[in-house]
This record gives structure tokens, C-alpha cells and sequence, in this order.
């Protein structure tokens, strides 16, 4: 069995040191931690965690909560590919990763007391209802806690500039000759919805165009049958004259049905009607026409939430700031531009 003694003697260093570094002592300087974690890889080392969490009073695990009740579940591309990027990251940082529910076993406790129980030394909420008396609770008690998507006052977030990225959709249909814009919008008691909502009217008046409210709809859940009934109806309100060139769409999922929902009214996309989503999902590229969206960097976001969570867990901080993460558009073929000057397509 190889021994922190092994790692010492090839690292050149003492046991010491090599303790210092798998307990993360600050006084260890980034180089001898580099080298000694270099040695402890090539020997195949495996620190014996009860140990360390005796010594160090820690238990190296961080909850996940990943609620139900949103109606998201892990299926979910954007969500799944957060969670394992922040997975991925906080096991770097030596830390191993547990669900944490309202239930344990047959029995309901609560958030707080599920967190309790696991003795985790902090938790990520990446989704829940912002008014869950239980998420609450776990957010008024010393354990640290991170989110995204979810703003709560007393907790850090990171997550995407959803407001910035509305503005910019709209800017990139307005430059692409549009000025009848939609909006397929998610429930707005999720933060991303309301944001996204907000930056859309923002981008309409930033580029001359007044905003109307019959071009907005407001779905019940970001799914599929949502949008695709919601697409439905908001064509329903137009003659060919009147209705939107284009809509900008509040998750890929929702843009897929949005098209599906044009077509069944024997239109086109983008002929008649383009379409932009948001998240940049796996799928986007293989539809057909392929979408173009507004991407968000699921990696950095999960790998910032990891870093700021042990940061919190390992500095005593208190870290209740907002960190918001660039998003680009992902120019594809479900956008056209138009030349306002007649009514065709060029």
C-alpha cells in the first residue's frame, strides 16, 4: 500500500508537507503542491478519507439538491451538463458529491436535515422553487450553499447573463432585418424567465421598436407541450400581415416545439417565420433547420460554482455575490434575413 512516507521520499519533501497538502494548508506553496500531487498520481495514491476527516473535522462531501417540484429533471441537457462539469471540478478540489432530498428513506425531514445527516460541508441548490420554506431553512443555517438560476439573498449564484443575452438575441433578429419579434417565454417565477423577459423589452427599445405585449407569451414550464401550445396560440392571434417574423424562444427544447407548432400551420422556418432558442443544447445542431441560439458556457458556470463553494467551505467567507457568465449566439439556419423593403425573403 503506497503511504504519504512513498510520496514524501519521490517528491523530495517531508511526510509533513505531503500531510499539509491533502489537508490543503494554505501555507504549502501552489509549486510543492503541484509536484506532490504529481507524485501521489503517478504512485496510484488513495487518501484514506475517514482519517482525514477525523483529523480535519470535515466530511468532503457536497449535497446536491436538484428538486423535482421545478418539473426539470436530470435528463435535462443544460442542468446535467452543469452538474457534471461542477462534479468534475469539485472532485479536483478533493471533494465527492451526494444527492440531498426532502426524504430520507420513507421519511420526510427537510433539506436542511437530509444535509445534516450526510454532515456535508456545503451544498449546491442547482434547482428548487424560490419560495421552498425547506430551501430556506437550509440557507439560514452555517452551511454554505451555491445555486444558479435561482436567486436567493443569502446565498452566492452563477449563472449565465440571461438579460444581456435577451438583448443581444434581439439586436441579432433586428440586424437580420426583423422588427416583428415574439417572445416564447418560460414561468416567470423562475429568475431566468423573468430576466430573459426583461432584457427582450430592453432590446426592442434599445433598437427603436415598442414593445407589444400580444407578441409575448408566457408558458407554464420549459417544456415541450408548453411552447408548443403556446406557439399555437400566439399564431392564433394574427393574420399573415400582422404576425411576428421572428421569435426568440426561452430554451431549445421550447424552440424545437415552437417550429414544430409553425409548421403545423403550414408555415415555414424559417420561410416565414425564424426562430432563436437559448442554451445551445447537443440537439440544437441536428434539427432540422438546424437552430441557431444563444449558447451558454455550461462549463465555466459549473466549474465557477464549484470554485466558489469551496472557497466559502475552506476560507470562511461569506460569499453572497451574483458571478454572471458571457453567452454567444450560435448563428445556424433557423434565422433568415430579410430585406424590409418588400415582403420577400432574400
Amino acid at each position: 500500500m503506497i503511504t504519504i512516507y512513498d510520496i514524501a521520499k519521490k517528491a523530495e519533501v517531508s511526510a509533513a508537507t505531503v500531510s499539509k497538502v491533502f489537508n490543503d494548508y494554505h501555507e504549502v506553496s501552489q509549486k510543492t503542491k503541484d509536484k506532490v500531487l504529481k507524485v501521489a498520481d503517478e504512485l496510484g495514491y488513495v487518501p484514506n478519507l475517514t482519517a482525514r476527516s477525523l483529523k480535519t473535522n470535515k466530511s468532503y462531501l457536497v449535497g446536491v439538491i436538484f428538486s423535482e417540484d421545478v418539473g426539470i429533471g436530470l435528463e435535462h441537457q443544460f442542468f446535467s451538463s452543469i452538474l457534471e462539469a461542477f462534479r468534475r471540478r469539485i472532485g479536483t478540489l478533493g471533494y465527492d458529491t451526494v444527492f440531498i432530498s426532502k426524504n430520507l428513506g420513507n421519511r420526510e425531514i427537510g433539506y436542511l436535515e437530509h444535509a445534516k445527516y450526510r454532515n456535508v460541508d456545503g451544498v449546491f441548490i442547482i434547482t428548487a422553487l424560490a419560495d421552498d420554506v425547506t430551501v430556506n431553512r437550509l440557507l439560514a443555517s452555517h452551511i454554505p450553499c451555491v445555486t444558479t438560476d435561482i436567486k436567493y439573498t443569502k446565498t452566492a449564484q452563477v449563472a449565465s447573463d440571461n438579460y444581456q443575452a435577451a438583448k443581444d438575441a434581439v439586436k441579432y433578429l433586428y440586424d437580420m432585418g426583423h422588427r416583428k419579434i415574439a417572445h416564447i417565454s418560460g414561468p416567470l417565477d423562475v429568475l431566468a424567465a423573468m430576466e430573459r423577459r426583461e432584457g427582450f423589452f430592453d432590446g426592442l427599445r434599445q433598437v427603436g421598436l415598442e414593445p407589444h405585449e400580444s407578441y409575448v407569451i408566457e408558458t407554464g414550464a420549459f417544456s415541450y407541450d408548453a411552447a408548443y401550445k403556446a406557439t399555437g396560440y400566439l399564431l392564433s392571434r394574427f393574420d399573415e400581415a400582422s404576425r411576428p417574423t421572428a421569435m426568440f424562444v426561452d430554451a431549445d427544447v421550447m424552440a424545437v416545439a415552437a417550429m414544430k407548432a409553425i409548421r403545423s400551420k403550414g408555415l415555414k422556418v424559417p420561410g416565414n417565420i425564424s426562430v432563436i432558442g437559448f442554451d445551445d443544447v447537443e440537439f440544437a445542431k441536428y434539427v432540422t433547420p438546424e437552430l441557431t441560439t444563444v449558447s451558454q458556457n455550461k462549463e465555466l458556470i459549473g466549474s465557477t460554482l464549484a470554485n466558489v463553494l469551496y472557497e466559502q467551505m475552506n476560507q470562511d467567507m461569506s460569499h453572497k455575490e451574483v458571478t454572471r457568465i458571457a453567452t454567444e449566439i450560435v448563428q445556424r439556419s433557423s434565422v433568415r434575413r430579410i430585406d424590409n423593403n418588400q415582403s420577400d425573403l432574400v
